[in-house]
């Protein structure tokens, strides 16, 4: 049996309450947290599991595709399930169903009113473009892309430099075995860190590389003349 909100919450934030920095502000932000998540992949199972469990208010799914071969990395998805033609959207809301008692899974309707964004997309122009509507409504935002051996995460709290200053053009491989569902957990981390204020302004942007096992962190720099210079 799922325990009630009002059992489960000080169960599930009595690690994150810990944590310095977050406090109760933070948990409070958490709560309310409105995540647009685009994409329901192998990077995205893992990230939007992680989410869940960690109590985000409400997760908005934004995909359209339908599940296929390679989905069983995603952990949202049931073998049975590939090549049956059903949408994504609705396997991945059916799955997030009882994770926790204090996430809401919906799906993505324009016009909704985000707080963040998690883009988890399996090709770079995807990415550019989901992040260049994040960027343009104003929400801070998290990509995660993972190509061949490695992967990138680029965070984005408001005011920082945009998805395209900070990504490095990428083989365009596919990734291969556990690696998307790596990347992925580390945009959820990322995710939770600008959600939670503990990530935030414009020198807060950061870009994490994943290669061999080992995450590097670098601070992302604006190029000159990008318009995310400008806010919206």
């Amino acid at each position: 049996m799922t325990a009630s909100p009002a059992e489960a919450e000080p169960a599930r934030f009595s690690r994150l309450a810990g944590i310095p920095g977050i406090g109760p502000a933070g948990l409070a932000r958490l709560r309310e947290a409105r995540v647009h998540v685009v994409g329901a992949g192998a990077a995205a199972g893992p990230a939007l599991l992680a989410l869940a469990q960690a109590g985000v208010g409400t997760l908005y799914l934004d995909e359209g595709g339908d599940v296929g071969p390679g989905d069983e990395a995603a952990w949202l998805y049931q073998a049975a399930e590939v090549g049956t033609g059903r949408p994504r959207l609705l396997a991945a809301l059916e799955a997030l169903q009882g994770v926790s008692a204090l996430t809401v899974a919906r799906p993505w309707a324009t016009g909704t009113d985000a707080t963040a964004a998690l883009i988890c997309v399996p090709s770079e122009g995807l990415a550019r473009r989901a992040a260049e509507q994040a960027r343009l409504t104003g929400v801070p935002y998290v990509v995660a892309l993972a190509t061949g051996e490695g992967g990138e995460v680029v965070t984005v709290p408001s005011g920082a430099p945009c998805y395209g200053c900070a990504s490095r053009p990428g083989a365009g491989t596919q990734p291969r075995g556990a690696l998307p569902a790596a990347v992925g957990g580390l945009a959820a981390l990322e995710l939770l860190l600008l959600v939670t204020g503990l990530l935030r302004g414009a020198q807060a942007g950061r870009r994490l590389d994943l290669a061999n096992g080992q995450v590097q962190a670098t601070a992302t720099q604006r190029r000159p003349g990008c318009d995310c210079l400008n806010a919206y």
